[in-house]
């Protein structure tokens, strides 16, 4: 077994002398995520600023009953919210071959091959489709996962036909048991598919199945060890957090938050080496 120490320090010995390849690679990789956020905030579409304004608008008129009518108030408009849909659309195309591309290069920092270069994270472009297709396998395997919670949530609907009464009061419990059980089984799902990414950025001639099963074999046993991996680094985002809002009475938010968004990213590509490092430890293991 290696550690988690063991993996941490491999992750930054890579990283000694390639932090400046590492950022430019990671920001490549995130750039139309990025370019998509910036864009919604921008032009104040983003979702959570839009379900802001309807919840205030709906608070404010409560009996107005055309969502058409509050949909326009709250500023959900074609014009308004149409360029960060797009370049929404955009990233969720382009983005998941950027990441395989951006794991690639990890693998190559790790291993200490000489040619771990910026042009590596469009190494991956002839996996453009396959890489689609994971992400959204992905997403239906951990929905798959989670409908045990959402049966949970729904159970006291059905015993609305014998007692109202029952139901109703049945219900805060069961919302809360379907609420651990799809929080449980989400995190479970994700640690057993969590190397499928990985294994197509290495192989990317294997098929979307296959790499799902590959990631299934690899984490055989070994969730909990890649589960304390990255509590570790969430715990390190919440010490970032916490000097975030120290520094906001000394520097104002703007700074603030700016610094806090460059340490984030910088954390972000220590831990995805980190695990990097843990599937060419195990999956090394596997071949041997």
């Amino acid at each position: 077994m290696v550690t988690n120490y063991e993996l941490k320090l491999r992750a930054r010995i890579a990283l000694k002398d390639n932090w400046q390849t590492a950022l430019m690679v990671a920001l490549i990789a995130s750039l139309p995520s990025l370019a998509s956020q910036v864009v919604a905030i921008m032009t104040k579409s983003s979702p959570v600023i839009l379900l802001n304004n309807l919840a205030n608008i709906m608070q404010e008129n409560p009996y107005v009953m055309d969502i058409t009518v509050l949909l326009e108030q709250a500023g959900v408009t074609m014009e308004k919210c149409m360029p960060s849909v797009l370049l929404g659309v955009v990233s969720a195309l382009v983005s998941p071959f950027l990441t395989l591309g951006m794991l690639h290069y990890f693998f190559k920092v790790l291993r200490g091959e000489k040619d771990a270069a910026v042009e590596t994270v469009f190494s991956r472009k002839d996996c453009f489709f396959k890489a689609i297709g994971l992400r959204i396998m992905l997403f239906l395997r951990i929905l798959l996962w989670m409908l045990p919670g959402y049966a949970l949530m729904l159970l006291p609907v059905a015993l609305i036909a014998v007692s109202l009464e029952t139901a109703f009061s049945l219900l805060p419990m069961f919302m809360f048991l379907g609420t651990v059980t799809e929080v449980v089984l989400a995190i479970r799902a994700g640690l057993h598919y969590a190397m499928a990414d990985r294994v197509m950025a290495e192989t990317p001639s294997k098929g979307i199945n296959q790499c799902f099963r590959d990631s299934i074999a690899i984490m055989r046993q070994r969730k909990m060890l890649l589960f304390l991996l990255q509590v570790s680094f969430v715990l390190l985002q919440a010490g970032l957090m916490l000097l975030e809002s120290l520094l906001m009475n000394l520097m104002g938010q703007v700074v603030a938050s700016t610094l806090s968004m460059a340490l984030n990213f910088v954390l972000n590509i220590y831990m995805q080496m980190a695990v990097s490092a843990f599937y060419l430890a195990y999956s090394a293991q596997m071949q041997n």
